[in-house]
């Protein structure tokens, strides 16, 4: 595991901007030279000595002095915002919370919370406590997102909607 000694030695970050640069010319690198390489889940990584580390997880490091005990949250839902006021340490549950888009899987209505039902209606459904609860059958999908949305603030502490 990295330390942050070494993880200064290394590189440096912009807590403003979320940006990591090397710190010295390294083989092939510059100096001052942006790193991170974009993953397919929409996070960056770089490597440091054979290792990779996610970006969020070593601007915590870099600025709090240790490896942060549970997820690393995208306040504002931008995987590659990487500036340590848009970061907060949560459990998983907060985490997931927070989300703010529709999954991909959702393509009926694009919507968060809102799917198209066999009936021609649209459902939205929310997990509170691990538990989905049905919120209904509504004429319109902006009608069952914003079912979503209100169940969402009452329910999900770590939103941030």
């Amino acid at each position: 595991m990295i330390t942050v000694d070494r993880l200064s030695e290394v590189v440096k970050y912009d807590p403003l901007s979320g940006v990591f640069c090397w710190a010295t010319t390294r083989k092939g690198c510059s100096a001052g030279k942006e790193i991170g390489t974009l993953k397919d889940n929409g996070y960056l990584h770089f490597g440091i000595d054979g290792k990779k580390y996610l970006v969020h997880r070593l601007a915590w490091l870099y600025v709090y002095g240790e490896m942060p005990p549970h997820d690393i949250d995208h306040i504002d839902g931008c995987r590659t915002n990487n500036a340590i006021k848009n970061l907060r340490s949560v459990d998983r549950s907060t985490n997931l919370e927070n989300i703010k888009c529709a999954k991909s899987h959702n393509k009926s209505t694009g919507l968060l919370g809102a799917y198209l039902h066999k009936s021609g209606r649209f459902m939205s459904r929310i997990t509170i406590k691990g538990k989905d609860s049905y919120l209904g059958l509504f004429k319109s999908k902006e009608e069952a997102h914003q079912a979503y949305i209100d169940a969402k603030r009452l329910h999900h502490a770590g939103n941030m909607l």
